[in-house]
């Protein structure tokens, strides 16, 4: 660490300290956040799904597509939410390639479970069920956790408090009994 020089601590003034690497993280986060807000709206990913079953319906079914109602609300697939799950995706299978590091093998942590297939077909039905309660709930938890505090919403704050407690709980919980 550098010393202060004299003149700086005799006047009472000392350098700044640098900011930590995840706040400066976290301000770059909200910045882009808040820019996508003002430009695009509120994001999330959970309405990609429909919208994709959407197009593809609008594809084989187009009149079915055109009369049901709720395709028709949550509108065309060329959104910017599209581009952020194709992101996610590509990320994800990018990043699994390019890393030195193998991934782990598979734990199977619930009772019960015997297989690799048994652990996949659980995480699979548990995406679906996620999914579904996001779409019911009118989004998914990257909106209203992710845009609700950007934009400092009361019920986006108290969602996500909700969100981590009963995930830290239910991860207490699974890793007492679940083994």
């Amino acid at each position: 660490m550098d010393a202060v020089p004299e003149q700086m601590v005799a006047a009472g003034v000392a350098r700044p300290r640098a900011l930590p690497r995840w706040a400066l993280l976290g301000a770059v986060f909200g910045l882009v956040s808040a820019t996508s807000i003002a430009l695009w709206g509120p994001i999330g990913v959970s309405g990609t799904y429909p919208r994709f079953i959407g197009a593809l319906l609008r594809q084989l079914t187009p009149g079915y597509a055109g009369a049901n109602t709720y395709l028709v609300k949550m509108g065309d697939f060329t959104r910017p939410e599209t581009f952020l799950v194709l992101g996610l995706l590509i990320g994800g299978f990018a990043a699994a390639r390019l890393s030195r590091a193998r991934a782990p093998r598979v734990e199977l942590i619930h009772r019960g479970q015997t297989s690799t297939l048994a652990r996949y077909g659980s995480a699979f039905l548990g995406g679906f069920l996620i999914i579904f309660g996001a779409r019911l709930a009118g989004g998914c938890t990257s909106g209203h956790i992710i845009s609700g505090i950007t934009q400092l919403s009361v019920s986006g704050l108290i969602f996500a408090a909700g969100v981590f407690a009963s995930g830290i709980v239910t991860a207490r919980v699974l890793q007492k009994g679940g083994r």
